[in-house]
């Protein structure tokens, strides 16, 4: 389980917050319905109607716009570790909980568990609910499995939603912040040839 307080988190919500940037007022976004035309609809990839919904939870108050347009990385910080709880997180390993994560981020949570299944099916594991999804993420190759669900992401953001014209234009962007994401996030690849080697000289020096 990954901590509010771990580097690696801190670290994820950095990453966010670089591809989020501060305030979005673009009519074209969905979260502009959250509004009135012409305000603040994003801040820091927090929407009004995510604000409004989850800020008392989180301790972010009071729930006003002012406070809204006041929240700071912080703040941002604990709305990002809430779709982590949400996607339960926890119970999946580490690379692949933070890609669900950002996939939530962006798409919803269901949107995330959609592709965790389609990952599976690529690596012949048939699931049938979130519940036997986790479960069968424990099972396979994480490394595999990551690279699989970036793959599914990477469709459906290309595919699925780049072929919608009002969409369109924000492709390449996405994009960008998929592979940036990738590189910092994707597991070490282990090569047990070379350090095998290696370690069966030593052994052998050691024994002569």
């Amino acid at each position: 389980m990954i901590q509010a307080a771990d580097t690696k988190w801190i670290d994820f919500v950095r990453h966010i917050l670089k591809w989020e940037g501060k305030q979005s007022k673009d009519p074209r976004d969905q979260a502009a319905k959250c509004v009135q035309p012409g305000q603040v609809h994003t801040n820091r990839g927090v929407t009004y109607c995510t604000f409004q919904a989850l800020a008392g939870s989180l301790g972010v108050t009071p729930v006003t716009y002012e406070r809204f347009l006041a929240m700071t990385d912080a703040d941002a910080g604990k709305f990002i570790y809430r779709f982590y709880t949400d996607i339960k997180g926890s119970e999946l390993p580490d690379p692949i909980a933070l890609a669900m994560t950002e996939a939530a981020w962006g798409s919803g949570p269901n949107r995330a568990y959609t592709h965790l299944r389609e990952a599976l099916q690529d690596l012949g594991k048939v699931t049938s609910s979130n519940v036997e999804a986790r479960k069968a993420a424990k099972l396979v190759n994480t490394d595999m499995l990551f690279d699989k669900y970036q793959a599914r992401r990477r469709q459906f953001l290309e595919s699925t939603l780049g072929s919608q014209a009002k969409y369109s234009m924000f492709v390449k962007g996405w994009i960008n912040r998929l592979e940036d994401f990738t590189k910092k996030f994707n597991p070490p690849v282990i090569t047990w040839g070379i350090p095998l080697f290696f370690l069966l000289l030593v052994l052998r020096n050691k024994l002569k």
